[in-house]
């Protein structure tokens, strides 16, 4: 499981087989093609940040995000919801109100949700955590 920031809290993500299945189906593809669709726009945000038209345009115009669909961010977000604890009920909920609501404001909700629904996926595919973390100066000498 992940935690991450979703709307004012920090919530847990996981895709368990139930979750895993119900957002290949969303998304019409298996959870190695949602990340390869996902990938292209979580490089463009770490590289330019949220606040880019430029590098934007040189993305599609490469054919980077020909194949993304809403659904390869939203479906990862609100079954790893209900996979991290929430109520089906709870979860979409959350994700209408934080994800749908940013679609119709026009906040750009991909590139603000990507990376999050990418770490949800490679998270079910690896079973590693969303970040390896780096042991502190001397951990690593007194665990020896």
């Amino acid at each position: 499981m992940i935690r991450h920031q979703f709307g004012t809290e920090e919530h847990g993500f996981l895709l368990r087989v139930g979750e895993w299945r119900d957002v290949e189906k969303a998304c019409d593809a298996g959870l190695g093609e949602i990340a390869a669709r996902i990938a292209p726009l979580v490089a463009l945000v770490d590289l330019a940040g949220t606040e880019t038209a430029g590098g934007l345009m040189q993305a599609i115009t490469a054919g980077g995000l020909g194949r993304l669909r809403l659904d390869d961010v939203r479906a990862p977000i609100l079954h790893g919801l209900i996979g991290g604890g929430r109520t089906s009920t709870e979860a979409g909920a959350l994700v209408k109100k934080v994800f749908d609501e940013a679609v119709a404001a026009g906040q750009g909700p991909l590139l603000v949700y990507a990376p999050l629904a990418l770490g949800i996926v490679l998270q079910a595919i690896t079973g590693l955590p969303d970040e390896l973390e780096e042991p502190a100066p001397g951990e690593a000498e007194a665990a020896s």
